[in-house]
C-alpha cells in the first residue's frame, strides 16, 4: 500500500512510519463518493444522479474524515502484519498528514509481545508439601465449629474479664483536661487495637484482662486521621473503661448431641467430615504452592522486558481491585490514601510478575501445541452452570455479556500448560 519504516522506541515498542500514495487515497475517496451517490437523498435529484460537486459541498468533510480513518486503519494493520509484529492493546497515531492531492503520511506506535528465548521448562525441581491434616489442625477446626455455635451468656458479678468478652461499660476519652467523648452502658468487645478512628496502645483484651466489675482500666490512645473531629487528629489521649456487666461466649460441649445439631450422626462422623474439609483445603494450598514454585523457577531462568503501557494498565487494574477490597472491609478512605504508594508499588510488582508468567505460559503453549477446543469451552461452561444452578445457555450469555469468553478460554489454556509443566517436573515430597 505504501512505504513503511520501523524503529524501536522503547521496550517492546515499535514506531512505524507509513506513507500511502496519493493515488490510493484518491481511489478510496472516489469509491466513497460512488457509494454516497447511490444512497444520498437530495431534493430535486433522483437517487444515483446527484452531481459530485454537490455531494462534495454537502458531505465533503465527512467523506474525507471517513477515508482518513479507513486509510490509517488499513495501512497500519497491513504494515503491522507484514512486519510480523504481534501488537498488544490499541495503536496510537501521530504526525498525521492527510491532504487532498498529496500522499498520506503518518506514524503509528504499537506495543508488542516481548521477545525472549524460552528457558528449559521440563524437569523443574519442585518440593511438594504435606497435605496431611495433623491432630492439632483437626482440633482447631472442630473448636472453630464449636465457637461458631457459642452463645453469649451473662457472667456473675464476681467474674474477671477475659479477652473476647462482650463488656457493658461506661467509657470516656480524655485529651489533657478535656473530655473528648463518653458513653454510658456501651457494649465493647474486649479485643482489638483500633476503633472508630482511634488506635490503642495495647489490645483491649490485654487492657481489660482480669478487671472486675466497677474497676476502671485505662489505655493510652492516638487519634488517627480517620477520627471524625479534625481538631483531635494526630493528638494523644486516654481511654478509661469501667466494666459493669460481662457476656462471654460459651461453646456447646463436644459430644454426639453437638454433632447431631450439626446434621451428623455422631461425633466421629463430624470429625471425619472436618478432616476431609481441612484435607481438601490443604490439597488446594499444596497445589497452589507447587504452581508458585513452578512460576518462580521459570522466572529465575529468563529475563523478559515488559511493554510499559500494558504493565501500567495491569498494575492500575490490580490496585483498583485491592482498593475495592479494602473499601468493602470498611477501611476508612484516609487510611487507604495513607498507604496508596505502598499499594501502588505492590500492584506494579504483582502486575510485572503476572505478565511475565502470562507470556511464558503463552509461548510454551505455542511450542507444545497446547490449545482449547470449542467443545472444551462448552464443557467448562456446563460445569460452571451446574455449580451455580443455572443452565449452560444462561451461563454462556452472562459470560458473553461481560465480554469474558476470551478470558475464560485463555485461562483454560493456561491451566493446561501448568498441568503439562507439573506432569513434566521433578517433584519430591517434603521431608
Amino acid at each position: 500500500m505504501g512505504n513503511v519504516t520501523v524503529k524501536d522506541v522503547g521496550p517492546c515498542k515499535k514506531q512505524l512510519s507509513i506513507t500511502v500514495p496519493q493515488a490510493v487515497v484518491q481511489g478510496k475517496i472516489d469509491e466513497s463518493y460512488t457509494k454516497l451517490a447511490g444512497s444520498a437523498v437530495i431534493a430535486g435529484f433522483r437517487k444515483g444522479h446527484v452531481p459530485r460537486k454537490l455531494l462534495e459541498k454537502r458531505f465533503g468533510e465527512d467523506v474525507l474524515e471517513e477515508v482518513k480513518q479507513a486509510v490509517l486503519g488499513e495501512a497500519s494493520e497491513k504494515a503491522i502484519e507484514e512486519n510480523g509484529l504481534k501488537p498488544l492493546g490499541q495503536p496510537s497515531f501521530d504526525n498525521v498528514s492527510f491532504e487532498l492531492g498529496k500522499d498520506c503520511a503518518f506514524e503509528v506506535t504499537v506495543e508488542i509481545e516481548p521477545a525472549f528465548d524460552l528457558p528449559e521448562y521440563k524437569g523443574l525441581a519442585l518440593v511438594r508439601k504435606s497435605a496431611k491434616v495433623t491432630p492439632e489442625e483437626l482440633d482447631r477446626g472442630i473448636e472453630a465449629l464449636r465457637m461458631r455455635r457459642a452463645r453469649m451468656e451473662l457472667m456473675p458479678s464476681g467474674t474477671s474479664i477475659a479477652a473476647g468478652d462482650l463488656v457493658v461499660c461506661d467509657w470516656a476519652i480524655r485529651a489533657g483536661t478535656e473530655t473528648v467523648s463518653d458513653q454510658k452502658d456501651a457494649e465493647i468487645l474486649a479485643s482489638g487495637k483500633r476503633s472508630a478512628g482511634i488506635e490503642y496502645e495495647k489490645d483491649l483484651g490485654e487492657v481489660l484482662a482480669g478487671a472486675a466489675f466497677g474497676q476502671a482500666r485505662e489505655v493510652k490512645i492516638t487519634f488517627l486521621d480517620a477520627y471524625p473531629v479534625e481538631k483531635w487528629r494526630g493528638q494523644e489521649g486516654v481511654l478509661a473503661i469501667t466494666p459493669k456487666e460481662v457476656r462471654r461466649p460459651v461453646a456447646p460441649e463436644l459430644n454426639d448431641e453437638f454433632a447431631k445439631a450439626m446434621d451428623y450422626d455422631s461425633l466421629d462422623d463430624l470429625r471425619q467430615a472436618v478432616e476431609r474439609s481441612l484435607a481438601a483445603t490443604k490439597e488446594r494450598e499444596v497445589r497452589n504452592d507447587l504452581e508458585q514454585q513452578l512460576f518462580s523457577a521459570l522466572l529465575d531462568r529468563v529475563k523478559i522486558e515488559l511493554p510499559e503501557g500494558i504493565l501500567k494498565a495491569q498494575a492500575r487494574s490490580i490496585m483498583m481491585r485491592q482498593n475495592y477490597r479494602l473499601q468493602q472491609r470498611g477501611v476508612p478512605a484516609e487510611e487507604i490514601e495513607k498507604h496508596l504508594e505502598e499499594l501502588r508499588n505492590a500492584s506494579e510488582e504483582a502486575a510485572a510478575r503476572n505478565l511475565r508468567i502470562f507470556f511464558l505460559l503463552d509461548r510454551i503453549a505455542d511450542k507444545e501445541k497446547i490449545f482449547v477446543t470449542e467443545t472444551d469451552v462448552e464443557n467448562r461452561i456446563a460445569s460452571m452452570a451446574a455449580a451455580y444452578r443455572t443452565t449452560p445457555q444462561k451461563m454462556r450469555a452472562q459470560i458473553e455479556n461481560e465480554n469474558s469468553l476470551a478470558e475464560l478460554r485463555a485461562g483454560m489454556r493456561e491451566d493446561r500448560v501448568v498441568e503439562f509443566l507439573l506432569k513434566n517436573a521433578s517433584i519430591t515430597d517434603e521431608k
